[in-house]
């Protein structure tokens, strides 16, 4: 175990050396995954620590893909900051990740561009088969999550050409919770995991000015946040980036 132990750490150590400004393990198999699976559980408790302590002595922090509860188990014995799709979350787990003040992320826009488009996502449709049933099982994990009081984040895990909807997930989340909590999730709560709180996330003195302005109110509908022509009006860090008024 030792030596397993000690081959994450170089590797860990080389990453940063490389320039990384935060870690991020694969715990668990994942959805679009040849070789495992979602039961799968990747890196032991004493192996995730190795990865924490390295981050934690350069002032930065580690989280998790992690999809059974076994995996994100073993993260958040390990110390890591965030959980990111935790699909299998179980109450007594739930219940730890609250204790120790490790954050959630669930992905839901990502699991629907799979079950709807998994051509698109440059996946063979066998890949449709390892998505059913991953929604139901996240909006549970959502559920039980809030139940235990952990802070939950949002964010979409959507990459390449798919990324202009990633505005998506909060309309999913609305769904699942309020608009409200969803665009407290994507700002203030967001800003939180990243160790940013207070700079970004929230309208307020000395805050970076980070602002959009939606053609209409999204608290009301929330689909508005699926079309990205919606945002008519981005400020980023005080510049305009997008003026479509």
């Amino acid at each position: 175990m030792a030596g397993n132990t000690d081959e994450l750490r170089h590797n860990v150590r080389e990453a940063f050396r490389r320039g990384a400004s935060f870690l991020k393990l694969c715990v668990t198999g994942g959805v679009v995954g040849t070789h495992d699976r979602l039961t799968d559980t990747q890196f032991t408790v004493e192996e995730i620590a190795g990865a924490v302590q390295e981050a934690a002595a350069r002032n930065t922090y580690v989280t998790v893909h992690a999809h059974n509860n076994q995996g994100i188990r073993n993260a958040v014995e390990a110390g890591v900051r965030c959980v990111e799709h935790g699909t299998g979350l179980n109450e007594s787990t739930a219940a730890l990740m609250a204790d120790r003040e490790v954050a959630l992320v669930p992905t839901f826009a990502v699991v629907e561009q799979l079950l709807h488009d998994t051509a698109g996502a440059g996946l063979a449709a066998s890949a449709r088969d390892r998505v059913k049933g991953v929604r139901e099982q996240m909006a549970h994990a959502l559920a039980v999550a809030k139940h235990a009081g952990v802070r939950i984040g949002l964010g979409s895990d959507l990459i390449g050409p798919a990324q202009d909807r990633r505005g998506r997930e909060l309309s999913l989340r609305a769904a699942l919770e309020t608009p409200m909590e969803a665009l407290v999730a994507a700002t203030r709560t967001n800003a939180e995991i990243l160790g940013l709180s207070g700079q970004v996330g929230v309208i307020a003195p000395g805050a970076q000015a980070d602002l959009v302005l939606w053609n209409g109110n999204p608290l009301e509908d929330p689909e508005l946040f699926s079309d990205p022509t919606n945002a008519v009006l981005v400020i980023q860090a005080g510049m305009i980036v997008k003026d479509l008024r």
